[in-house]
């Protein structure tokens, strides 16, 4: 088992500058892992908080005199930036705009994306609201045509294998073992896409990015979960949006990515973290005229 490091597990430093402290109490009252107590009328660090300061940042964040500073874990003292004024912040109807507007875009034009658009996607990604913060969310940014469909080459090998152990004689032996929605799975979905991408690449046709000129492999520690790379890659996927480019989540490459342990070392992803989520990205060749309205399977209210 390969020894993987994650800041995780390092613990924050909070230091508080006591002669410019207000003792307003704003920091103990919004710090999540209760490090932070207001007692006898001072601010104080608690040593026996069960989690210990996780550099969440939200003590320097609210406090009005500047007089907190929180280090480890990933935060650095200068990475506290003024927050832009409310004038600059999206409304709901501008920012509901935005979500109406994205669609899954799989035909880009030939015009690669710059990588200045790149980072800054990649920078909007990061502020993404995540059960630990960012510091085990990793993404690797594939830029440029040939290396992306290079990439796909090697997704569509590692299907060719997999497929050599998902022949319906193999998963009818294993269906016993198996859940009925995994096997149903497994049987309707996971085997029909890697046939589908066989054969269109066969076809000299890449299905699994779509030609895209950039592709973004969102991936997460062992001390992380899926959701938080995958709420990561939807940032992203708006951030894209914001900037007026196409974007599709992939779903079908990190899995073997996942698998095929060279590719994921040539692809910089460390040892015992996992692929989690690709976002295709590139200029739309399409231009939708008309959103549709989406809803969720049941919304129900409890009061």
């Amino acid at each position: 088992m390969p020894c993987v490091h994650s800041q995780y597990r390092e613990a924050g430093t909070v230091t508080i500058l006591h002669t410019a402290c207000a003792q307003c109490a704003a920091c103990a009252s919004v710090c999540p892992a209760e490090v932070l107590a207001f007692e006898d009328g001072r601010i104080r660090v608690r040593h026996d908080s069960p989690f210990g300061c996780i550099a969440c940042g939200h003590c320097m964040m609210v406090c009005p005199e500047g007089s907190i500073r929180v280090i480890g874990r990933g935060m650095h003292a200068d990475d506290l930036v003024p927050l832009p004024p409310p004038s600059q912040r999206a409304s709901a109807d501008a920012l509901a705009a935005l979500m109406l507007a994205r669609r899954s875009v799989r035909r880009f034009k030939r015009e690669p994306v710059d990588t200045a658009l790149l980072e800054r996607i990649v920078d909007m990604a990061a502020t993404a609201p995540m059960g630990v913060p960012p510091w085990d969310v990793g993404c690797v940014v594939v830029r440029g045509r040939e290396k992306v469909r290079e990439l796909a080459g090697e997704v569509v090998s590692g299907y060719r294998g997999l497929l050599r152990l998902m022949n319906p004689w193999i998963l009818a032996a294993m269906r016993p073992l198996m859940r009925r929605a995994t096997y149903d799975r497994m049987r309707t979905f996971i085997r029909p896409l890697g046939q589908m991408y066989i054969e269109g690449w066969r076809q000299g046709r890449d299905l699994v990015f779509y030609d895209a000129p950039a592709v973004l492999i969102f991936y997460h520690s062992p001390y992380a979960d899926l959701a938080d790379a995958t709420i990561a890659c939807t940032y992203a996927m708006l951030a894209a949006e914001s900037l007026h480019l196409g974007t599709t989540m992939i779903g079908g490459a990190p899995p073997i990515i996942q698998r095929n342990k060279a590719l994921s070392r040539r692809l910089g992803i460390p040892p015992g973290h996992t692929a989690a989520i690709a976002l295709i990205v590139g200029h739309p060749a399409v231009a939708f005229k008309r959103g549709v309205r989406r809803r969720f399977l049941a919304v129900r209210m409890v009061d």
